[in-house]
């Protein structure tokens, strides 16, 4: 099944963390005529959190609405577990921003993917995060990447 599923051009392998690894397979395999809709990304990966985060700030604008990004091996290892305990509370703060600088002093920590997230669930060492129904886009480079501050910045993010 994976040999077909590679030669059907619809398992693609390769460096998760890698920009224009992953800007090359969006850009000619999945985007080309007559490829399905970009629905379901599953992050089955190197157990690595800022490797996570690269796959996580790529994928949300580009699914489509209604989709979903899985991340496997979000597991309690040295590894991953600031993927845990900074990435995911940040996404998860972000779910309940209310965008009213008048009367609640907040702010995204994600700008770049909080507009395009409806929920993120996570049991064991798998997190789930699905796609609300806002358009998806193809942000530049930048907006594609996990910011810089995003493992430094959490706690600031967080209390506001």
């Amino acid at each position: 099944r994976y040999d077909a599923l590679r030669a059907a051009r619809r398992l693609h392998c390769g460096d998760a963390n890698d920009y224009d690894f992953l800007h090359k397979i969006w850009s000619t395999e999945m985007k080309r005529p007559g490829a399905p809709p970009l629905k379901i990304v599953v992050d089955d990966g190197s157990h690595v959190a800022k490797h996570m985060a690269t796959s996580l700030f790529f994928w949300i604008p580009r699914i489509e609405p209604g989709g979903m990004l899985i991340v496997e091996d979000i597991q309690p290892i040295t590894e991953a577990n600031q993927f845990r305990t900074h990435i995911l509370p940040q996404a998860m703060k972000d779910l309940h921003w209310c965008g009213d600088p008048t009367n609640l002093k907040d702010s995204r920590c994600f700008p770049t993917i909080q507009p395009f997230i409806a929920g993120i669930h996570c049991e064991m060492h798998i997190c789930v995060f699905l796609r609300n129904d806002t358009p998806s886009i193809e942000p530049d480079q930048d907006a594609s990447m996990t910011p810089k501050d995003a493992f430094t910045n959490a706690q600031k993010c967080m209390s506001g």
